[in-house]
């Protein structure tokens, strides 16, 4: 009689709530007895009060619970929902150990008839889960395609996609299980379904790095349905954490926020403002906000919960405020915390941070073997993403002072702990930049420029290859400064190949082959203005010299003369008399061939006063220049005194016009 009452509340029981059972009569026309009523309510209690426990984040009491009430239940039409809320328990423990035993208990009451068939694609999706979290994503999608495929009803079938996709994403395929959920997303019209469709998306696109995408969606999901989160504790806190570890605060304290409002437990009120004090704590950006944000928390903490569990914890997080706002020396905070190893770290940090202020920027890199044993976490929690990027701003900061200061010798020390991607923030930032390269130019090194050819050797900026290409030639790698100056070719920047043309012209004279030479001369034949936008440029004195005997060489007279003064008026200009006095002898020769004599001797004159010291054979050359000058103009006076000046010449070596002075009377 009983297996029949059993069987027809069984059927029945999708349409019915818990009082309906209470007025059920067996097939003898006897109702159920008030201690079975009694049990079957008691029964429904539990389960109900299980899950209110879960819900408000409780999960091992719940679990224990359930499982207590599971081995000692006698009632079958209970058994359906203590199965499926076991399954769901033990998944929120994330245990090994309670998933396996999930499992069997699952896969035993659905092949024993004892998962009820309103429940039934409930417990598959339980079981993809459950799979799962065992590693066994073959069985998992197995049961994912009969949700699919064995339900007619619309809404089931949507839920069968989602754990699908979570197959999926399992199997590292993450543009299957975005199409899959995109498509669940687009055409359901519950909004129910929509959140939990847009919960699994977000967790693919940020497995997927599309962190753009997975904000947009979380902003979208908390303002249409933010009930989802607040109304259950566990979904709340796992998705905070996701958010957190997502690198989007904001969102969770969102969630947070609304937990709060929401909650009428004061342990739960506790919880959620520690963790949302906490949250705040990481979004830390460099101002006081958030920091007073926290410590409001923090003491309505102490003040609210003065005996709750998280008291010494709020003390502490308050002393770690005030000694990052300053107000508290980091030596007493160490002195109070002895036994924290986190807060240990922090006063280092802090110690750190100080130091920096106060641009003691030398003490941190002697320190830097002791502060580099502070963690990433802790160094987030100050608002940075790691301790390289701490050290990277303490090099950079350092750069640009020596920078600013013009102390290009002194980068080399700082660079020597630099990483590239320091020199990456010092290139990128528009106002070092520039600075930066003409101090690597001047004072190059070579572990600087090998992070630079390896950071910047597939860029596309002329520039950054010219300054390479300096660099190289200082470092007298003259083959990869000529693959550089190759790079700016390519590029093909008129500004800089202007720039780059003196360069190009220095390195490959100092690898002296004279085929390249030549190609070099044709080039700048062919980009005369490139000469021009280099006048200014001291190094033209070199370029002017070596062109004008291409020229020569070459029966460009014209030319050659018009280089050559262009020679003899820079080397004037900047009072660098390089090539004297073969300048003023050849404009001399050229006068004397015009039959301008005086001009002719002034060149010369001039040549020799140059206030350098010349050498015995061109000193010879143009005192016997100044000889025949003077004798042509009929000064013998002149005449005579350079002739004696010329024969007390010591040092030339077969000196043709030495000679000739020595044989004059």
């Amino acid at each position: 009689m009983k297996s029949i009452i059993i069987l027809f509340l069984l059927i029945s029981f999708s349409f019915a709530k818990k009082d309906f059972y209470y007025s059920f009569i067996n097939s003898a026309n006897e109702q159920i007895s008030q201690e079975r009523k009694q049990a079957i309510t008691n029964g429904f209690d539990i389960i109900e009060n299980v899950k209110m426990l879960a819900k408000k984040g409780k999960v091992d009491d719940a679990y224990q619970q359930i499982k207590d009430f599971k081995n000692k239940n006698k009632i079958k039409i209970l058994e359906s929902d203590i199965y499926i809320l076991y399954a769901e328990l033990s998944i929120k423990k994330k245990s090994k150990r309670f998933i396996l035993d999930a499992v069997n208990e699952l896969e035993t009451a659905i092949n024993s008839s004892k998962i009820r068939e309103d429940q039934l694609a409930k417990a598959y999706m339980l079981l993809v889960d459950l799979k799962l979290y065992s590693n066994k994503v073959s069985e998992a999608k197995y049961f994912a395609d009969i949700i699919v495929n064995s339900f007619n009803d619309n809404l089931t079938k949507a839920y069968g996609k989602i754990q699908l996709a979570k197959v999926h994403r399992f199997q590292y395929k993450y543009e299957k299980a975005e199409r899959i959920l995109y498509e669940v997303l687009t055409k359901t019209t519950d909004i129910l379904v929509a959140t939990i469709v847009a919960d699994e998306l977000f967790d693919v696109y940020i497995l997927d790095n599309k962190y753009d995408e997975a904000y947009e969606l979380i902003t979208k999901v908390l303002d249409k349905n933010i009930d989802y989160y607040a109304t259950d504790s566990y979904i709340a806190l796992e998705k905070v954490d996701k958010l957190i570890n997502a690198q989007m605060p904001e969102f969770a304290v969102k969630i947070l926020t609304e937990l709060i409002k929401r909650a009428d437990d004061k342990q739960a009120i506790e919880d959620f403002k520690f963790k949302l004090a906490n949250t705040y704590m990481l979004m830390y950006e460099g101002t006081p906000k958030y920091l007073i944000k926290a410590r409001t928390l923090y003491e309505d903490i102490l003040n609210k919960f003065p005996n709750g569990m998280y008291v010494d914890k709020a003390k502490m997080y308050i002393d770690e405020i005030f000694m990052r706002e300053g107000k508290i020396d980091p030596n007493v905070v160490s002195n109070k915390y002895p036994n924290s190893e986190s807060m240990q770290q922090k006063v280092l940090l802090q110690e750190l941070l100080n130091e920096k202020r106060d641009k003691k920027y030398k003490m941190i890199l002697r320190k830097k073997r002791v502060y580099s044993k502070i963690s990433n976490s802790i160094a987030k929690r100050f608002g940075y993403d790691s301790m390289n990027a701490i050290f990277d701003v303490v090099n950079i900061e350092m750069i640009k002072q020596y920078l600013e200061e013009g102390k290009c010798a002194q980068l080399k020390d700082t660079l020597k702990t630099s990483r590239r991607e320091t020199l990456q923030k010092l290139i990128d930032d528009v106002d070092t930049k520039e600075q930066f390269f003409q101090c690597m130019v001047q004072e190059p090194y070579e572990r600087a420029y090998m992070l630079m050819k390896d950071a910047f050797n597939r860029s596309r900026d002329a520039q950054i290859y010219l300054y390479l290409e300096r660099m190289a030639y200082k470092l007298g790698l003259l083959d990869e400064a000529m693959g550089f100056s190759a790079k700016v070719e390519m590029v093909n920047d008129k500004d800089v190949l202007a720039k780059e043309f003196l360069y190009r012209f220095l390195i490959l004279n100092a690898k002296n082959e004279p085929i390249s030479m030549k190609r070099f001369y044709a080039y700048a034949d062919n980009n005369k203005d490139y000469i021009e936008a280099n006048k200014d440029n001291p190094l033209i004195i070199d370029f002017y010299y070596q062109y004008y005997l291409y020229l020569l060489n070459n029966d460009k007279k014209q030319e050659a003369i018009d280089i050559l003064n262009r020679l003899y008026i820079k080397q004037k200009d900047i009072k660098a008399r390089v090539y004297s006095p073969f300048v003023e002898q050849e404009l001399a020769k050229y006068e004397k061939n015009k039959n301008n004599t005086k001009k002719a001797l002034d060149y010369l004159l001039e040549g020799l006063d140059t206030n350098r010291k010349i050498k015995p054979n061109d000193l010879a050359k143009s005192y016997y220049e100044v000889i025949k000058a003077y004798e042509t103009l009929g000064n013998t006076q002149k005449k005579e005194e350079y002739v004696k000046k010329c024969k007390q010449i010591q040092g030339t070596q077969d000196s043709l016009y030495k000679r000739m002075c020595d044989e004059m009377q």
